[in-house]
Order: structure tokens, then C-alpha cells, then sequence
């Protein structure tokens, strides 16, 4: 196949405080064939961003190359190249223009890029009065609809709904498949990941650890994250966010007789403390389920009185398919975020149909329970 990417021992040093330098990336060795989707996973911190900025030339790398085979877009950011004063439509032309495209391709495109961004009605409004879904719509068609051989997408559908995350899904395998686009795609649902990338590179604190066929390097993955935070207690969590008005310091997800494992469609209770330095006039928990794939399940929000400093989320019963699940927590004081910890805490649903659910058992993909009857006519 044709080569449209190389990456040779590439390098990013930082220097911290003018004195210690620190390696933001070393030895990174990648190839991207023509037509192909790599997928990049790791933690917060582990390099993702910085390989795309060296990528995309927002900085240059301390050692090693990189020869793209082709002209290259980007989508970073959500509006990375965007004017907030200038209208969707010149914003079309800005961006495409900052991409690198002639003014003839982009007008040739332009009829897509509004369709497909579904923004026809506030073309020509400044994009500052555009909601984040709206926004991050018309960057993402901008992106997928010039003439680009090579596109680097970052996290684009951590924005947007269901629909329009199907959507853009649908269109980076299009490009792949049918129009020989190559694709580095970052992003931190591996169910994204897993359907879209013939491969998957993780990086861990700015080195390649493992490439190779999606499911098998996912798996490594995912095992070896939930191994780290397990050891690690939700007030000694450094990969968190939000303004730090509050910090959660316990968190524990049992059956209600303090183990981790529960049965399927048994109860559940999760039991969640904090401390809190703001005087707050309100404050709400959100908890977010997701199956051990990352794949979203449900929420649970709870307003508490601005005095309060735990609380428990009890559920009776726990349709879910055997498997390993776990919840992100974010903790609000008067609407704004005070702090966020995702992969949080983790439980087990065991049942005795393990050993023969295929999909909760070897791709490690649970999903629901739903009861139902089955009739037949004779």
C-alpha cells in the first residue's frame, strides 16, 4: 500500500521553569497507509495532543521527522481557525483558506459543508452566538469536506448528539473507504475507536506501548487504566478536572453488603463524600454509567442542600449484562463544575449466563437487560 504518513523517532521536549527539561513525547515511531484510520488512545497527559500540534505544525518536534505524503487538515479543537465576529459563511472560506484550500474548492464544497453541518438557517450570523453543538458542526464539515489527503481529528465527538456523532463517523469510514482519505483519529470511546480504525496505537507518558488490531490493543488498555485507578484513591486522583472549589474524597459503588460485585438485576448503591472550601448557594452530583467499552449508559443527577457533604445513589435493581461497568463523577457548585473524575469507580454485574454471553465475556461490551415474552402462532 501507499504510504501517506511516516513518523521517525520522533521527539517533544519541554523545559518546566527554565530548569527541568521533561519529554513530552520519545521515540515515537508511526506509519499511516493510504485509505487507513489510526486510532491514537491513551490517558490524559500520555502525548495524544502534542503528536497532533507537531502533526498539524503548531510546534515543531526536539527531534526525529515527520513526511506527510499529501496535503493535510486538521481539526484540533472545536473552532481552531474560526473568527467569532465573522459569519458561518466567511468562516467557511476562513478556515478553508487557513487549511490550505483554494478558493475554488471551497466554494465547489460549499453546498456539503452547510448541509452537512445543518446550520443553513444561521449561515450568515456570527458564529459567537452559535451553540458548542453548532459550532463544533460546522468545524468538523469544514474539515471533512476540502480537499485534504490526510486528516487529523481530535476528540470531535466528545461534542455534539447521538445522531451527529453518527454522522461524522459515517463520514471519516467514507473517506477512508471510498476516497482513499487517510485519518489519525484521537478520541477516548473506544466503541468510536474499535468501529472506525483498521489500528490503534496507545501511548503511555509519551512512548508507544502497543500497535496493532484494534480489539486487542484496546483490551490492553482498558486493563491496564482500570489496574492503575484501582490502586489509586479517588482524593489522591490527579487526572481531574474543574475549578477545585470542591474535591471529592470517597467514593464507593457495593450491593449494599460492601462488595464490589453485584448481581444481575440486583441492587446497586453508590456512596459519594466531599469537601468543599466555596460558600456554595447550591450544589448537584452527576453520576454518568458506562459499560467497560466506555460506551454511555445513563445518568443520574441529584440537587443537594449547599451544606451537604455526601450522599448515596441507591438503585433496586441493576438490568445490566454481565460485565465490568463504571461511572464518571462531576460535582457542581452553583452550575459550575468544582471537579470531575472520570473512571471514578468500578463494579462487576456477574450472573450465571457468563460463560456463555459472547459479547459480555470475550469483547467485553455490555449493554442492558430487557425483559420480554416471546409469541408464536402454531
Amino acid at each position: 500500500m501507499t504510504k501517506a504518513l511516516s513518523i521517525e523517532n520522533l521527539g517533544k521536549q519541554y523545559r518546566i521553569a527554565g530548569k527541568e527539561h521533561f519529554w513530552a513525547l520519545k521515540n515515537v515511531n508511526l506509519s499511516l497507509e493510504e485509505g487507513s484510520v489510526l486510532g491514537l488512545i491513551g490517558a490524559n497527559g500520555a502525548g495524544k495532543s502534542t503528536l497532533l500540534k507537531i502533526l498539524s505544525r503548531i510546534t515543531a518536534p526536539s527531534e526525529g521527522r515527520v513526511l506527510a505524503y499529501g496535503k493535510m487538515a486538521s481539526l484540533l479543537e472545536v473552532g481552531t481557525g474560526f473568527h467569532p465576529e465573522l459569519s458561518g459563511r466567511e468562516n467557511i472560506y476562513l478556515n478553508g483558506s487557513i487549511l490550505g484550500m483554494s478558493r475554488a474548492s471551497i466554494r465547489k464544497q460549499f453546498d456539503a459543508i452547510v448541509d452537512f453541518a445543518g446550520v443553513e438557517r444561521f449561515l450568515d450570523m456570527p458564529v459567537k452566538r452559535y451553540s458548542s453543538g453548532m459550532f463544533v458542526r460546522l468545524a468538523f464539515a469544514v474539515a471533512a469536506h476540502l480537499d485534504a489527503e490526510i486528516l487529523l481529528i481530535d476528540e470531535v465527538l466528545a461534542v455534539g448528539d447521538a445522531d451527529f456523532q453518527k454522522r461524522c463517523l459515517q463520514r471519516m469510514d467514507s473517506l477512508a473507504k471510498e476516497k482513499a482519505r487517510s485519518i489519525i483519529f484521537v478520541s477516548h470511546n473506544m466503541g468510536a475507536i474499535s468501529g472506525l480504525c483498521d489500528q490503534v496505537a496507545w501511548l503511555d507518558q509519551g512512548q508507544i506501548k502497543q500497535i496493532g488490531e484494534p480489539s486487542a490493543v484496546i483490551e490492553a488498555y482498558l486493563k491496564g487504566l482500570e489496574t492503575l485507578q484501582a490502586d489509586i484513591a479517588i482524593a489522591d486522583r490527579r487526572d481531574r478536572e474543574g475549578d477545585g472549589r470542591a474535591r471529592l474524597t470517597s467514593l464507593e459503588a457495593h450491593n449494599g453488603e460492601a462488595k464490589k460485585s453485584i448481581a444481575q438485576n440486583g441492587p446497586l448503591q453508590v456512596d459519594l463524600s466531599w469537601q468543599s472550601n466555596s460558600e456554595a448557594k447550591s450544589q448537584r452530583i452527576e453520576l454518568h454509567l458506562f459499560n467497560s467499552r466506555g460506551n454511555y449508559l445513563s445518568s443520574f443527577k441529584h440537587d443537594l442542600s449547599p451544606k451537604q457533604k455526601q450522599c448515596s445513589l441507591k438503585l433496586t435493581k441493576v438490568p445490566l449484562m454481565p460485565g465490568r461497568f463504571f461511572f464518571n463523577v462531576h460535582l457542581y457548585l452553583d452550575g459550575i463544575r468544582a471537579d470531575f473524575v472520570g473512571r471514578a469507580v468500578y463494579f462487576e454485574v456477574i450472573g450465571k449466563d457468563w460463560e456463555a454471553n459472547e459479547i459480555a465475556a470475550q469483547r467485553q461490551n455490555p449493554g442492558i437487560v430487557l425483559e420480554a415474552n416471546w409469541l408464536s402462532e402454531a
